[in-house]
């Protein structure tokens, strides 16, 4: 069990840096955007927020691992997710019938 917590817990450090990376190329794509023509630029903030929903969910797969890791119970760590789609995709036990299209838990610009 001490070689899955230890794996678990540099899982966790690898998405965090892949959501720096992500992060990155989400400010990139940011000063672009005011080279686009005007016709596109509703669409390719749209692609923006895309990234942010992109980075919220390897924030919470890297927490949810990082908490894994250091032994919290698969519950508590799964509550402790903060997009609820992202919550029931992970959870074990959850029925593919029920659950619905994502409503738009999204935090922009936090």
């Amino acid at each position: 069990m001490p070689r899955l917590r230890a794996l678990l817990v540099a899982v966790s450090d690898e998405l965090a840096e892949i959501r720096g990376q992500v992060d990155d190329l989400s400010g990139l794509t940011q000063d672009l955007m005011v080279h686009a023509p005007a016709g596109d630029k509703a669409d390719i903030q749209q692609r923006i927020q895309a990234f942010d929903l992109l980075i919220q969910r390897l924030d919470g797969l890297s927490g949810l691992s990082a908490a894994l890791g250091v032994g919290v119970p698969v519950e508590t760590a799964l509550h402790a997710l903060t997009l609820s789609d992202q919550f029931r995709r992970l959870r074990a036990d959850s029925d593919p019938r029920h659950d619905a299209p994502a409503s738009g838990d999204l935090m922009l610009f936090d």
